[in-house]
């Protein structure tokens, strides 16, 4: 349940979830349900709600001196609030838990782990350049630990083969976020060699290392060696295809549209997000969904298919109001904006189609189903895009006055 993002799965558990929280006595199973509960509304998008019921849950381990679950509360909260964008708060709540793992008593792997969740941080708030030595160094320890475990040595301080792994994965992926960030293209793809490497020496199938390998691309588009791109991407797309890992499907021919574009072959790029988009329809993930809509409007605008593109860049915004998801409403928005700053400034009004008309198109349906399906009342949602459509225009106009 803590993983799932499969949004009427989510809302029946949340439903269920809050009905019983107060009715159980204080006391573990109660913070443990506490959690479930906040854990379930992260998942489904609504990070804000949960965050009072993790506060809540550590409170009560916390009294009880029950350390342990304080560390993993604490972890997941810390989750929640990078979620909202509350980073600094994040950052001290991963050092929280990493504090509390210590008290527990925890293997020093636990600890490091969390410890370097908070490093996550700093590189998302700009401090990669500052950030990237400790996190080479916390790798360093962890690297060791992973050599003299694989040479069948005990390593007290990580006793857990599996989960050391995870925490070598996941510090990695930070290292790789960091280098990112830093444009050190070749060190992302090293970095990505020895995820790949460790999850092979773990025994992951051809499946689980095609989800890394995956994320070869990006480095790669930014270096140029776009054709090794498109092998990479083809070859991960062979693979999620055999196994029906529709998804990651879907990913991958959303990143092949991308790689398109970058050609300047806005005709493939569309049609593969076409493809995505289609995939992407007969999921649950309403989010994916939507960034589909919003890339297949670019891709339609650059191509001189206007209404087209005001379609499904309706379709995306209509998709973010629905699930809530507030920072990549933003970014729609800000696209928004863009268009109807372009049309002013050559003499003409931009305009989104109505919804009435957008849901009366056959390849909508499953946008029209999805508001059926969240019983939303289609007036209030139609006055709710007037007004944002209305506040983009009226923030273009200030601008202009500003000049």
């Amino acid at each position: 349940m803590n993983s799932t993002r499969d949004p009427r799965l989510l809302r029946r558990v949340i439903a269920e979830l809050e009905g019983v929280v107060e009715q159980v006595p204080a006391g573990e199973a109660r913070w443990v349900l506490r959690t479930n509960l906040a854990d379930a509304l992260d998942n489904a998008g609504h990070s804000d709600a949960a965050l009072p019921f993790f506060e809540q849950a550590v409170a009560e381990a916390e009294e009880a001196g029950h350390w342990s679950d304080v560390g993993w509360i604490c972890q997941n909260w810390a989750s929640a609030l990078g979620n909202v964008g509350r980073l600094d708060d994040a950052k001290s709540t991963y050092l929280r838990s990493a504090g509390a793992k210590a008290k527990a008593g925890s293997p020093r792997v636990n600890v490091l782990g969390s410890e370097l969740e908070a490093l996550r941080v700093d590189v998302m708030q700009g401090e990669a350049e500052r950030a990237l030595p400790e996190i080479e160094s916390r790798l360093q320890e962890v690297r060791a630990w992973w050599r003299r475990q694989r040479a069948g040595e005990p390593v007290p301080e990580a006793p857990d083969l599996v989960f050391l792994a995870r925490v070598l994965i996941g510090g990695l992926d930070i290292a790789g976020q960091a280098n990112q960030t830093l444009a050190r293209w070749e060190a992302c793809l090293g970095v990505l060699s020895e995820i790949e490497e460790t999850q092979r020496a773990l025994g992951e199938g051809e499946h689980g290392l095609a989800r890394t390998r995956f994320n070869r691309y990006f480095p790669l588009l930014w270096l140029g060696r776009l054709d090794e791109a498109q092998r990479v991407l083809e070859s991960c797309l062979a693979v999620f295809r055999r196994v029906s890992d529709l998804p990651a499907e879907a990913a991958t021919l959303s990143a092949l549209a991308d790689l398109w574009d970058k050609r300047g072959d806005r005709v493939q790029a569309t049609g593969l997000e076409r493809q995505a988009l289609a995939v992407r329809n007969r999921l649950s993930n309403l989010a994916d969904r939507s960034i589909s809509h919003g890339n297949l409007a670019n891709y339609l605008e650059r191509l001189g298919a206007a209404e087209e593109a005001a379609r499904h860049r309706l379709a995306a915004i209509v998709y973010f109001l629905v699930i809530g998801h507030g920072q990549h409403l933003a970014t729609a928005l800000g696209g928004l904006a863009i268009l109807i700053r372009q049309a002013a400034a050559a003499g003409g009004h931009y305009e989104l189609p109505r919804l009435a008309e957008l849901l009366a198109r056959p390849e909508f349906e499953p946008l029209q189903r999805t508001l059926t399906e969240w019983n939303v009342a289609l007036d209030a949602l139609q006055a709710r895009i007037d007004q944002i459509v209305e506040e983009a225009r009226r923030g273009v106009e200030e601008e202009g006055e500003a000049v």
